[in-house]
């Protein structure tokens, strides 16, 4: 009877040192595509009394990612969360980790995901509820092969795929530009570029270059315009408005060079 009592008090102790520190794990959205940068957001909440030292290595902060049947992920190289910093008793601290570049997330289901703080000086372990996630498809739109550009005229090209995709992003109907290898499993960046609409009908173009183009319609009176290149890299981000009976397009010109004619741009912020 002692022996339970004391259990008791121990898991009790236990448990209202847990709710000293807190650990809290978020996303930007519900549901990603295979691949898509997934970053997760960490807070840890200290209102012990003590001052926390964390950060010194990459042992301080893991993460369990498991399908919703209960199976574990592949981790595909090891977490580095390394960046020591201090957290004084009555304040937080935030950590972003991009998921995706650890973990073998690129399969279509469900996950759950948490995250797990080790307080190094107690050698104790806190560790967030479970969050939900989805990896979808999305809707291909548009897809296209293109050689790699090289001096090497000999040799067979590297071959890659441009595709455009629709899905939602932030709970929003996005498109998004995917870059392949020449095998669509070998995903080399993948991103979301801008809202779409139903009018929205995205006009994709590739340069002599094999840089990809896109051009469409995002709103009544208002034009969006990419630029990226064949490593996945968004060089340019315009926006173009009608002006008049002036409707922005695009136009190649004589050395196959790509560019908005027509309308008005108008400069943002961004």
């Amino acid at each position: 009877m002692k022996n339970l009592v004391a259990l008791l008090c121990l898991l009790c102790a236990s448990s209202a040192f847990g709710q000293a520190i807190r650990v809290e794990l978020a996303f930007d959205q519900e549901t990603y595509l295979p691949r898509e940068p997934l970053y997760a957001s960490v807070r840890v909440y200290n209102t012990s009394g003590r001052t926390l030292e964390l950060g010194r290595d990459n042992e301080w902060l893991s993460f369990t990612v498991e399908n919703v049947d209960g199976s574990f992920v592949h981790q595909r190289k090891p977490l580095d969360v390394r960046g020591e910093f201090i957290l004084p008793s009555s304040s937080r601290a935030r950590k972003l980790i991009n998921l995706a570049e650890f973990y073998d997330l690129g399969k279509f289901g469900r996950y759950v995901i948490h995250a797990d703080v080790k307080i190094p000086q107690w050698q104790e372990t806190f560790s967030s509820k479970g969050i939900p996630l989805g990896i979808a498809t999305g809707v291909k739109l548009w897809e296209t092969t293109f050689g790699m550009p090289s001096d090497d005229h000999q040799s067979r090209p590297e071959l890659r795929k441009f595709q455009l995709l629709s899905a939602n992003h932030v709970k929003r109907l996005t498109l998004y530009v995917r870059v392949t290898g020449e095998n669509e499993a070998d995903t080399i960046a993948i991103f979301p570029v801008g809202r779409l609409h139903g009018f929205s009908k995205p006009e994709p173009q590739l340069d002599r270059w094999s840089n990809l183009h896109v051009f469409y319609q995002e709103g009544a009176h208002s034009f969006s315009y990419y630029l990226i290149t064949p490593d996945g890299l968004l060089l340019t981000r315009q926006f173009w408005d009608i002006n008049g009976d002036s409707r922005p397009g695009l136009k190649v010109d004589s050395e196959g060079r790509i560019a908005v004619f027509g309308g008005v741009r108008r400069v943002t912020p961004e």
